[in-house]
């Protein structure tokens, strides 16, 4: 087992907890165009910042968010943690850095990591459900927007910065984090660093899943082989603020390595050595380092960003703009690059607000994004190609007394250009629009409704993975372990959603209830064809009808002692989500639902937490996937702040799964070869100067 002590710090609010939740501002909702407050929108939304960000921020952002109401992730291995949003995940929820797409190639493969950092963040906002409307068909699903403040929105006046390092038990792991921001008021200059690096992860038993794998010999005991890695990020940024606004500017870099888990990768069928076949499950868990292929990550970014604000009918101006290029390559075990992933691409946006007119509030927007991809090597199956997309989009808000409208309209034009003469270049238009409103029923009930439609086109990969190559040479997609073959006649994907919502909020008791409904027609899934080619299975994209039914909820009660100034807070939450195919076939990868129960104790600069989460068995699995298992997974956390020399501390001990427990989870690929990381102690310390 890996040492239990650690030195590390979270970031958490510099004044004391109790202020802290009592006096805190509701947080105004950067995603949204017309800014608004969490209260104030019909759209599902859940923000994270503060205090609950700095307790829950971890290496990916789909373990940040995972098991919130109707968020899940989607894990292969522990650098890889892909968000899921009610069922939906990949090309169909799209992670934002500051408003504008990550450009990564996340959305290309499962194995591949997203290129955000929750542990940088001021704040993440998920918006739950179709958000076509704000940014295009890849947020078909939902959109995560990770503001990190790297082009300071506010002056500064001075400096101000925040120095943070964390270890876990569970993999060694050891992250430090540098941040500083300096202005004279007018001139803010932007410091932030970032480094990262974990080994093998420890696991309770075996990591091949003995009950749905015939073949365990090669199966790591209690870790998980070639699953370590490391991650460097630095970010320079700069801005300018006058009298109706500001501009800026900034730059990062990011190096990301780490490896792909044992016996999951397609390669590791072909290249691994088994020579030495004496090698015994103590050997692996001492040398945790059993060699598989790795991915070797490098970014670099520029953004800029500004917001003038104009007297008369044009209120405000925000515009951004981002340049990408981006590159990985998947090395194998004896040192070769195995495949060069490539992606450079521009992005940009501009969202023009109009004065009110009367209780009207509106924005006029325009986002584009232009895009060449290649994979280039043994696991090229999709052409080199270019993306290139343009949205046109308006949204208006009515506000009367004790009710509001909101509704949208958004026009999309999709291109995907292909460099080979093997398919014909392919342009989809395709329209979305929304209508919800907001009743108060009185100063205890609020009722939400939501409707919407939204349409997606086909991605890169849906189009033309394998596409002319024939049986005999098609590529085997490692992540999948499988063969994907495309189809250049897939039609636009489309979507109507209905969200209803009911909010309550009574002296300590405070709750919401949300249900939702989302019809497809044309679904773009994987389906298996019963094929295979040397013993590998084809998979095939097609459309077919799908449903997607759900529900959520969150409870909270929150109990004052005054004559001792302790807070107590309860809270109840789950989840449900069931998704069928028109033929009767479950979606595949469908996370399962939750119940959980929190409790949480404040006096002056303490605070303890306790997270008791049960998964329910996913029996509704997807063809040719087997069914996944109850959990139960238990979290605890205790933190003080402090002050020394006019700088506040914060120091936090908490532990992960407990339990535990062997969790592994059906929105994985590789759920029966990697599970979940096992119990986890982490100790944390933070300094905000």
């Amino acid at each position: 087992m890996k040492k239990y002590i650690l030195s590390s710090l979270v970031a958490v609010s510099a004044a004391p907890v109790m202020a802290a939740n009592e006096n805190r501002m509701e947080h105004v909702l950067v995603t949204m165009p017309i800014h608004k407050k969490e209260a104030q929108t019909a759209l599902p939304v859940t923000v994270l910042d503060g205090a609950e960000l700095r307790r829950r921020a971890a290496a990916t952002i789909g373990e940040t968010l995972n098991n919130s109401p109707g968020l899940s992730s989607a894990s292969f291995g522990p650098a890889v943690g892909q968000p899921v949003i009610r069922g939906q995940q990949g090309p169909r929820v799209q992670v934002l850095q500051n408003g504008m797409q990550a450009l990564d190639v996340s959305t290309n493969s499962a194995d591949h990591a997203v290129s955000v950092e929750p542990i940088l963040a001021d704040s993440i906002e998920i918006l739950r459900g179709p958000a076509t409307m704000l940014y295009g068909g890849g947020a078909i699903g939902g959109v995560i927007n990770v503001v990190d403040g790297r082009i300071p929105a506010k002056p500064v006046d001075g400096v101000e910065g925040v120095a943070e390092l964390r270890s876990s038990s569970v993999n060694d792991g050891r992250s430090g984090v540098f941040r500083v921001d300096a202005g004279d008021g007018q001139w803010v200059v932007h410091l932030g660093a970032l480094y990262r690096d974990w080994s093998d992860p420890d696991i309770p038993g075996l990591a091949i899943n003995p009950r749905n794998v015939d073949d365990v010999d090669e199966s790591t005991d209690g870790s998980i082989g070639n699953a370590s890695g490391r991650t460097r990020r630095l970010t320079l940024g700069s801005s300018y603020h006058f009298d109706s606004g500001y501009w800026g500017l900034s730059y990062s870099e990011l190096s990301n390595q780490y490896g792909i888990p044992s016996g999951v990768h397609n390669h590791d069928e072909h290249e691994e050595d088994h020579d030495d076949e004496d090698h015994d499950h103590e050997e692996h868990d001492e040398e945790h380092g059993e060699a598989g292929v790795s991915l070797v990550i490098e970014q670099t970014r520029w953004d800029m960003a500004g917001d003038f604000h104009f007297g008369g009918p044009i209120d405000l101006m925000r515009w951004r703009l981002s340049y990408s290029d981006y590159q990985h390559q998947e090395v194998e075990p004896s040192g070769e690059v195995g495949t060069t992933f490539s992606k450079e691409a521009w992005a940009g946006r501009v969202e023009v607000s109009h004065a009110p007119w009367g209780q009207w509030h509106g924005v006029w927007g325009l986002q584009w994004q232009d895009a060449d991809f290649s994979a280039l090597g043994e696991e090229s199956f999709v052409p080199e190609n270019t993306t290139r997309s343009v949205g046109l989009f308006w949204l208006e808000d009515y506000h009367a007394k004790n009710w509001s409208l909101e509704a949208g309209l958004r026009a999309d034009v999709d291109r995907l250009e292909i460099s080979q003469a093997i398919a014909d270049d392919q342009q989809d238009t395709s329209f979305s629009a929304s209508l919800a409103g907001i009743y108060d029923i009185n100063e205890v009930w609020t009722l939400s409704l939501s409707l919407s439609e939204s349409q997606r086109a086909p991605n890169a990969e849906e189009r033309f993975s394998n596409i002319g190559n024939t049986v005999e040479q098609y590529v085997v997609h490692g992540a999948t372990g499988a063969i994907e073959v495309g189809d250049v006649n897939l039609s636009t994907e489309k979507s109507r959603n209905a969200d209803f919502s009911v909010r309550a909020d009574i002296g300590g008791l405070s709750g919401k209830l949300t249900a939702f409904h989302n019809e497809f027609a044309d679904y773009i899934y994987l389906d298996n064809t019963g094929t295979e080619s040397d013993d590998v299975e084809i998979l095939q994209y097609r459309q077919q009808d799908a449903r997607f039914t759900g529900l959520e909820y969150e409870f909270s009660y929150t109990l004052s002692a005054a004559s001792t100034a302790q807070q107590y807070v309860v809270t109840l939450f789950g989840d449900r989500v069931s998704a069928e195919l028109d033929s009767g076939q479950n979606v595949p990868r469908l996370p399962p639902g939750h119940d959980g129960l929190s409790l949480a104790w404040l006096w002056q600069q303490w605070r303890a937490d306790v997270s008791y989460v049960h998964a329910h068995a996913q029996n509704k699995a997807g063809v040719n996937e087997a069914a996944t298992a109850a959990y139960n997974r238990l979290d605890a956390s205790i933190s003080r702040e402090f002050n020394v020399a006019g700088n506040d501390y914060t120091i936090m001990l908490s532990g992960h799964n407990l339990g535990d427990e062997e969790i592994r989870s059906s929105a994985s690929f590789i759920r029966d070869y990697a599970p979940e990381a096992g119990r986890n102690i982490e100790l944390a310390l933070r300094v905000k100067f």
